[in-house]
């Protein structure tokens, strides 16, 4: 008897060690499902956002999108970037939609975009004002470099590709992994283009609460 006795006990402490290991990894993966959704991914695309802006609108200025404000600016303001159009420049991007943001100067611009919520994720699509043929190549780096106040958090580099269309286009994002509130884009001091034109930024909050 005292030997079934202690193969129960054995059986239910396997029993409540079992169901434990179970609880947690299903509290896991419900984590792991819910989580990425409860995350705002919304888009600045000069288009839908508030206030309303005009073409040929310079730089200072700001948007809400989805609950989320993003300034532009440029330590070159004023006037360093406007809000243009395929009606004001006769550029052809078919990569980009209706309005976007444009360097207004032929010197090396900068252009920072500051968040009211913390971001874990950003994509932009852009273009480098350059044309093919001649000395050029292959199209010129584009930089991002993310913020967590004065805090570096991450960098990241691309470059476009050339089309029938009137400059090169891409892609440039990053994921860093670790939450940022404000980028920075530029042109490389050792690129031979020093223009860039951005539209469609596409950014993922840490959580639905702005901060």
């Amino acid at each position: 008897m005292r030997r079934l006795h202690l193969s129960a006990r054995r059986l239910l402490l396997i029993g409540v060690i079992v169901f434990i290991v179970a609880v947690l990894a299903y509290g896991s993966s419900q984590q792991s499902t819910t989580t990425p959704a409860n995350r705002l991914t919304t888009t600045f695309d000069f288009d839908t956002g508030h206030p309303i802006l005009a073409n040929a609108q310079n730089t200072p200025f700001n948007q809400t999108s989805n609950g989320i404000t993003a300034y532009f600016s440029s330590p070159s303001d004023p006037t360093a970037f406007s809000v243009q159009s395929d009606n004001t420049t006769s550029v052809k991007l078919s990569q980009f939609s209706g309005k976007y943001l444009y360097d207004n100067n032929p010197t090396r611009d900068i252009l920072d975009i500051k968040f009211s919520a913390e971001i874990i994720s950003v994509k932009v699509t852009f273009a480098t004002v350059e044309l093919q043929g001649g000395t050029v190549s292959e199209p010129s780096d584009i930089l991002l470099t993310a913020y967590k106040d004065n805090n570096l958090i991450g960098t990241a580099t691309a470059f476009g590709s050339f089309s029938s269309d009137s400059y090169p286009q891409g892609i440039l994002s990053l994921n860093p992994g670790q939450p940022f509130n404000w980028i920075r884009i530029s042109i490389p001091a050792e690129t031979p283009t020093t223009d860039f034109i951005v539209d469609n930024i596409t950014v993922t909050a840490v959580s639905q609460a702005t901060t």
